[in-house]
């Protein structure tokens, strides 16, 4: 084993990742994940101010956004582009929960995906409930385009307060 792994040392087999060319491509990556991320961040600052004009500028013109299973605004799935995306999710959520906020606590960046960690709260309109529920959404961005997102969130109190267990 000792010959095999001296073998391979001298023949330069376990130098590729301390190349020149690898840590240019891993650099190169790293700032795509960096300005990617970037993007994601932009819209969640924007949809807790209400800014639809960069909410519009971020999102692709044919954006597929995908809502949990089993979730109250699933029914569409996928919403495609900024149309569908507000009548069928943010339009009936700004009704019901006049205060509803998508807080992001921790964002994973790979590739041109954008995972985040994060939790809805807000106060249900009619019956004064509180949601408080965990998500993660997963982002797939291209330049400074959001293409998609995933959705994956607690259903289970986003249907008890809609009053919806049972459907």
């Amino acid at each position: 084993m000792k010959f095999f792994i001296i073998g391979a040392a001298v023949m330069g087999l376990g130098t590729p990742m301390s190349s020149p060319a690898f840590s240019q491509n891993a650099q190169h990556e790293a700032e795509d994940a960096i300005a990617q991320q970037a993007v994601v961040e932009q819209f969640y600052d924007a949809f807790g101010t209400g800014d639809m004009a960069t909410i519009a500028a971020l999102l692709s013109d044919d954006v597929e956004w995908v809502e949990a299973e089993g979730g109250p605004y699933d029914a569409d799935n996928p919403y495609i582009g900024l149309v569908e995306l507000g009548s069928g999710v943010f339009g009936p959520i700004a009704e019901v929960y006049g205060d509803f906020a998508a807080t992001p606590l921790r964002f994973i960046s790979q590739d041109n995906r954008v995972v985040v960690e994060g939790r809805y709260t807000g106060t249900h309109g009619e019956t004064g409930e509180l949601l408080d529920a965990q998500f993660v959404h997963v982002f797939t961005v291209e330049g400074e385009r959001i293409l998609a997102m995933q959705q994956y969130t607690d259903t289970y109190q986003w249907r008890r307060l809609a009053g919806t267990l049972n459907d």
